[in-house]
């Protein structure tokens, strides 16, 4: 009978994340870039199945108990009854809102010592360089249009440089975000990011501004189109978008953005 069990769990997982594959759907979950380790797993699970079959011949070599199948059984389990979920905009009021600035991504670096040492101290130029040419590029754009694959560096640069691209037009796409921090013609154009898996992701954005902000719905998806202003928020200059027009979309299929 354990064999059987156990046969029928890994015939059963191997299954779901089949599915998942199959359908696109495991990128609500881990970063695509793991999809060749959910593969390998697909085969893992199915040899481990074949070898509990064989085993159907022999005697119990050890008896597991009812939770022990119950835990296992559990992934299973939450795919048929809780099916996969795009992350929304009551997520992002849990997790919060991270406004990409130059100081958040100076801090990711640290200055080295010659003695090996950290100082602690962030240091700039080291973060800047990458960006300097890329700002330059995006300047000569007639509008700048952020997608999938340029967002997370897009950003980055905009964030670093916004007098370098201030008046400059923008495109994007994203949801709705608001939350009682914001002015009333202020809302967020938000989009997830994930490193690794759905655990781990965040949402970034872009403050826009509207005087009729309130009447967009929170988590509806728009196409944003505007100009690229800056303000002043805790001694850094910090871009915001200038709303000049909007398009209701449909939620993405794949709305995250993924780190490669």
């Amino acid at each position: 009978m354990g064999s059987w069990l156990r046969a029928g769990l890994c015939f059963g997982i191997a299954l779901m994340l089949s599915s998942l594959l199959i359908s696109g759907e495991i990128s609500l979950y881990v970063n695509p870039r793991f999809k060749w380790l959910i593969g390998i797993s697909v085969l893992l699970l199915i040899i481990l199945g074949t070898v509990q079959l064989w085993n159907l011949r022999g005697g119990e070599l050890h008896r597991v108990r009812f939770w022990g199948y119950f835990l296992v059984s559990l992934p299973v389990l939450i795919y048929i009854f809780l099916p996969p979920k795009v992350l929304d905009a009551s997520v992002a009021q849990q997790k919060g809102v991270t406004y990409v600035s130059p100081n958040a991504v100076a801090t990711s670096s640290t200055t080295t010592q010659p003695n090996g040492g950290s100082s602690g101290e962030p240091e700039i130029m080291d973060v800047e360089n990458p960006y300097k040419k890329m700002i330059q590029e995006i300047k000569q754009q007639p509008v700048i249009t952020l997608t999938e694959k340029n967002y997370s560096d897009y950003m980055n640069a905009i964030s670093l440089y916004p007098e370098e691209v201030k008046g400059k037009k923008i495109k994007l796409i994203g949801f709705v975000y608001r939350d009682e921090t914001l002015k009333e013609d202020e809302f967020v154009t938000g989009r997830f990011t994930v490193t690794c898996c759905a655990a781990d992701a965040t949402v970034v954005g872009f403050l826009t501004k509207w005087n009729q902000a309130q009447t967009l719905k929170l988590n509806q998806w728009v196409e944003v189109n505007g100009q690229l202003d800056m303000v002043l928020s805790e001694g850094f200059n910090l871009p915001i978008i200038q709303l000049e027009s909007y398009e209701m979309i449909e939620p993405l299929k794949d709305p995250y953005i993924y780190f490669q």
